[in-house]
């Protein structure tokens, strides 16, 4: 599913009421009725409801919902922030007012109510907030009551997972059509609270041009009744240094849990003993270099190319100057598709020559945490986090690689333009060798020669899966990263069937 901005939707909008000839007032009134559904899925009839409503079109979303709940038998009060209304929110009022419902005169006590419907501003709001809704937002803030936002949650912006102050923080959000950026990037996405987007009549072939998509489905992989070990794809996996053996057993494990015929690992020759005696379905390939490798791996690494069909570098690798040197090389010469990850990433930057990206032909790509990067973009994480999709759209676009940049969220950027989302995870997830594991994940699934995009959506979807599954067995506090390899086969199992929940619910 598409996820929008403030600007998009207008224009989605203005096609449908213009192009189509859909009366505003229709989408207004449809939008209304799905609010109010959803009020009465939550809250029993009798419930005293206060609507809060802007100036403007969210404002009369909340007044044409106010009418619905008061035929219905609610007990609606409604207060206007700027006491007045235009366009078709006065066409509302006039309604309510016919039905006999006066708006109250001043804000009353927020604790009278058993909820609060938030209708000041919409989607095309750009904060800060000012003047007489900036008292009103703030005593939001403050309420105990639960609150439901109309469209977006006061306060925010469409466009961004900032939190800007004042904002609504509310338990609900009902919003039109299509997601927004704030909806579902963190920190703002925590101000929706439970997402519900409801199809009010905007045709999807209005956003079609839109190039930001939210990870909602994807297709099992299947294998062929003749496959072999071979036709499976056979990866190879380097890094690892003193003190970060694990990493790359992780990863290692990771792969063959994600499909992999066969998986080997690089390392140095000076630890290939601890190689040797951790892994058992893996093969071992000792590299020069003791306790880093040296820059004389990428002799072997190239020399050996045919074997393999996919690359992955970096994990527990240790940032250090030959270091860098064996990326580029490898990066300049390695003809196949190559996955950085951790200090893969961390070595690039430091050589600043990222620009040597654009160079290549064959699939690039980068797999970093946000820290990372910060390191190589040389954006701030204060931009980053709230923009991922943007950042990473732009960085694949401008170097010709793939990101897979990851937070709370995660952002899939290629180099075509198109940029993924996937809500899967869980805070569990934040555990050392998480990133490992997703690093494993993603080169089997590439070593099986899937279209580029598809294996990284279906790699991070999974990881994902993996993770939840593993949080409802374990516990939140005690999740390891080997414990997301091993309910992998369950992750599969759940992607076959069907079986997962979305980031939100759709009301058609």
């Amino acid at each position: 599913m598409k996820i929008v901005k403030a600007k998009e939707m207008v224009l989605a909008d203005r096609e449908t009421i213009e192009g189509l000839g859909i009366p505003s007032l229709v989408l207004m009134e449809n939008a209304a009725l799905s609010v109010a559904r959803v009020i009465k899925e939550k809250f029993s009839k009798g419930s005293k409801i206060l609507v809060i409503a802007g100036k403007g079109n969210n404002g009369g979303d909340g007044l044409a919902c106010a009418r619905h709940l008061m035929l219905w038998g609610y007990r609606v009060d409604v207060y206007l922030v700027f006491g007045k209304v235009k366009g078709d929110a006065e066409l509302q009022l006039k309604i309510l007012k016919n039905l006999g419902l006066e708006p109250l005169k001043e804000l009353p006590p927020l604790d009278n109510y058993h909820l609060i419907v938030d209708a000041i501003f919409g989607t095309g709001f750009e904060p800060p907030v000012e003047g007489p809704a900036k008292a009103t937002i703030e005593a939001l803030e403050r309420a105990k009551t639960p609150i439901l936002s109309v469209d977006i949650p006061s306060g925010l912006s469409a466009d961004s997972g900032n939190i800007y102050s004042p904002s609504v923080k509310a338990n609900i959000t009902v919003t039109f059509q299509f997601p927004k950026v704030c909806h579902l990037l963190h920190p703002a996405s925590k101000r929706c609270g439970e997402l519900y987007v409801a199809h009010i009549g905007i045709p999807e072939v209005f956003v079609e041009h839109i190039n930001r998509e939210v990870i909602l489905r994807i297709e099992a992989p299947k294998r062929e009744v003749d496959i072999h070990k071979g036709k499976a794809g056979h990866v190879l996996l380097v890094g690892s240094s003193v003190g970060k053996t694990g990493a790359l057993i992780m990863s290692a494990r990771a792969s063959t849990r994600a499909g992999a015929g066969l998986v080997s690992v690089g390392v140095p020759e000076g630890l290939n003993h601890v190689f040797e005696i951790s892994l058992v379905e893996e093969m071992s390939i000792p590299l020069p270099g003791k306790e880093f490798l040296s820059f004389k791996a990428y002799e072997p690494i190239l020399a050996q190319e045919e074997r393999f069909s996919a690359l992955a570098v970096g994990m527990g690798m240790g940032r250090y100057e030959e270091g860098q040197k064996l990326i580029l090389e490898l990066l300049k010469n390695w003809k196949k598709p190559i996955l950085l990850d951790a200090d893969g990433i961390n070595n690039l930057a430091d050589s600043g020559k990222v620009e040597m990206l654009k160079d290549r032909e064959s699939p690039t790509i980068l797999t970093p945490h946000v820290g990372e990067f910060e390191r190589l973009s040389g954006i701030k994480k204060e931009d980053i986090i709230p923009n991922l999709m943007d950042v990473a759209l732009d960085f694949a676009v401008k170097y010709n690689c793939y990101v897979v940049l990851k937070s709370s969220r995660t952002a899939i950027a290629c180099p075509e333009g198109k940029v993924f989302l996937s809500t899967r995870g869980t805070p569990a997830m934040a555990k050392g060798g998480v990133g490992d594991v997703l690093s494993g994940i993603l080169v089997a699934l590439l070593g099986r020669g899937f279209e580029v995009s598809y294996a990284l959506k279906l790699g991070v979807f999974l990881h994902g899966l993996a993770g939840e599954l593993a949080e409802r067995h374990r516990h939140r506090e005690s999740l390891r990263a080997l414990d997301l390899v091993e309910y992998l086969p369950e992750a599969y199992r759940v992607l076959e069937d069907d079986s997962y929940s979305l980031p939100f619910v759709y009301l058609h």
